[in-house]
């Protein structure tokens, strides 16, 4: 092994974690020369794409570094995973109650060492050029978990734009059996080193030898790009296939989850707090048991009705949302101000709210056709009252929903 060869594998995890958010809105990469924070922003992103790295701490700064580091990342309310490679496998993580979860073999080949990928007469393997083959691929990685995740088609619609640029230093391959998505692979070109990554095949597809033709194939891209060394993480399940192949081992990498702080627990309980996190108005509750039914909220500032569909009133319940018209929401409007009065009084339902309930009922229940599914958190504000002529004393964050069917494995990430 020559030397520099782990700082540079080490880099291109790294780099991978983060090259995308660069280009992306709503993304943000913070660098501080010994360390690497990748922030995808997406709200229930399981630390897929919130990714810490390449830690590089001096020896007196350590303990304040992974302090504050640790801290700063569970203030955000984003799910994080820290992962050490063998250049930063000595940090104290358990000194901040972080504790080890997977933990993967790094392993590196020369690529003069690794045969050509025959073809397959059953895969047709291309690379990734197009939005619709972006889509498949994405929908193959979120099947890696059951049931799919939805936030990684998000990730990848969201960063499309930079992932198929020509300068992009990832190449994206996707396997086609007949037509139909199946198989997956990346190369990600940085440090020196050709990182393999996202080696994935559907569940129904599996044992085939899709995955080792696609794993040759990636290295094949390598060797056409002119890199002599490629790199790859291996879980102890597919190690031995890495091993056949001429890949050897050196060192590990092991990944440190930083868990979610729910947000009271990090102060975020007034107006102007919830919305610096992303928390929306609700102009309208118009039903509430264990939690918003159904009402008016603000969406990305535009007011839409909402419908619960899920019953189990957990924190990121599913709603059934569609933009309101001007009209309707002057009336709906109209309806909670007399609500709110007669509550407030203690006095009986006035004949208007009767005769507006009775107008907006079937605007308020019935989504059209155009209605799309998102996930909310609700949070009250500071307020004490229940509501008030502007509407109840919570707020909503919402996210779109994007879900797959298919399941598949994942050889390596």
């Amino acid at each position: 092994m020559y030397a520099g060869l782990t700082e540079r594998i080490e880099a291109n995890v790294a780099e991978h974690a983060c090259h995308l958010h660069r280009r992306t809105d709503g993304m943000t990469v913070t660098e501080t020369g010994d360390l690497v924070i990748a922030d995808s922003g997406i709200e229930g992103d399981a630390g897929t794409f919130n990714i810490v790295a390449n830690a590089r701490f001096a020896p007196d700064e350590v303990k304040n570094r992974l302090s504050l580091t640790a801290f700063t990342l569970r203030l955000t309310g984003r799910a994080f995973s820290w992962w050490a490679g063998p250049n930063s496998a000595d940090l104290p993580f358990d000194s901040v109650q972080l504790r080890a979860g997977k933990r993967k073999a790094s392993m590196w080949a020369h690529t003069a060492d690794i045969p050509a990928a025959d073809p397959h007469p059953d895969l047709e393997i291309r690379r990734v050029r197009t939005p619709e083959e972006l889509a498949d691929y994405a929908g193959i990685l979120a099947s890696d978990w059951n049931p799919p995740v939805a936030t990684v088609v998000e990730f990848y619609d969201r960063v499309a734009p930079s992932a198929l640029a020509e300068d992009c230093p990832a190449q994206y391959l996707i396997g086609y059996h007949h037509g139909e998505p199946v198989s997956t692979g990346e190369i990600f070109l940085h440090a020196e080193v050709a990182g393999i990554y996202n080696i994935s095949t559907l569940a129904a597809f599996q044992r085939r030898g899709f995955g080792g033709v696609m794993i040759l194939a990636a290295v094949d891209s390598a060797r056409a790009a002119g890199y002599d060394t490629v790199a790859i993480r291996a879980s102890t399940e597919t190690e031995p296939v890495y091993r056949r192949l001429g890949f050897r081992a050196d060192g590990w990498f092991t990944e440190y989850p930083v868990p979610i702080v729910p947000l009271e627990d990090r102060g975020y309980t007034t107006r102007e707090q919830l919305i610096s996190v992303g928390f929306e108005h609700v102009h309208v509750e118009n039903d509430r048991y264990d939690g918003p039914q159904t009402g008016v909220a603000d969406i990305s500032g535009v007011p839409h009705y909402f419908v619960r569909l899920n019953s189990l009133f957990e924190d990121g319940d599913e709603f059934s949302v569609w933009p309101i018209d001007d009209e309707s929401l002057a009336l709906e409007q109209e309806a909670w101000r007399l609500y709110v009065k007669a509550w407030d009084a203690g006095d009986h339902k006035p004949a208007r709210l009767t005769e507006l309930e009775s107008l907006l009922e079937a605007r308020r229940t019935t989504p059209p056709a155009s209605a799309r599914t998102m996930f909310a958190q609700w949070r009250f504000d500071e307020r004490d009252a229940r509501h008030d002529a502007n509407g109840p004393t919570y707020m909503m964050r919402w996210r779109w929903y994007r879900g797959t069917e298919v399941g598949c494995r994942r050889l390596s990430s």
